[in-house]
């Protein structure tokens, strides 16, 4: 919490000052190019996945699937050099990067901002021992840039705003 709250207290002054959709759209520019079933952009208090607070900022939602997608990868939005958001000056923090099976989250930072995407594709372990990955794809975006409550945001449900 107090960590979170730190992050929130060192955000510039202009991020707090209307510049929400600017945080998104390198990321929603990415993920439009990619065929999905459905992408959401939001602009306002949502409950956050990484603190479960209710913070102010964009979230983008986008669902798709391996078959949509057939050949075709995900995105890259890793931070990482070589790719369009390391070109754009985004960069990866380690701090916020998780991986394993079925999960990712990668948090990067840009002029202060910080972002974290989320990406699930649910796995299990089958009969053979071998990890088998649904069809299912979820990506999630969000750019805080102030909290505005301890807690889930009013009329949202514990596991915030994007409960499956």
């Amino acid at each position: 919490m107090r960590f979170w709250l730190l992050i929130m207290l060192l955000l510039p002054a202009t991020a707090l000052a209307g510049e929400i959709n600017h945080n998104c759209a390198p990321f929603y520019q990415a993920l439009l190019q990619l065929p999905h079933e459905d992408l959401q952009s939001s602009d306002g208090p949502f409950t956050s996945e990484w603190s479960r607070h209710c913070v102010e900022g964009c979230l983008l939602v986008m669902i798709t699937n391996q078959s949509l997608l057939g050949d075709q990868s995900l995105a890259d939005l890793s931070g990482e050099p070589g790719t369009p958001l390391y070109d754009e000056g985004w960069r990866s923090n380690p701090a916020y990067t998780a991986d394993g099976p079925g999960t990712s989250l990668v948090g990067l930072e840009k002029d202060g901002a910080l972002c974290l995407v989320f990406t699930s594709q649910p796995s299990f372990v089958g009969d053979t021992g071998k990890i088998i990955q649904d069809d299912a794809i979820k990506v999630l975006v969000e750019c805080p840039v102030a909290i505005i409550g301890e807690g889930p945001c009013p009329g949202e449900e514990e596991c915030g705003g994007s409960c499956d």
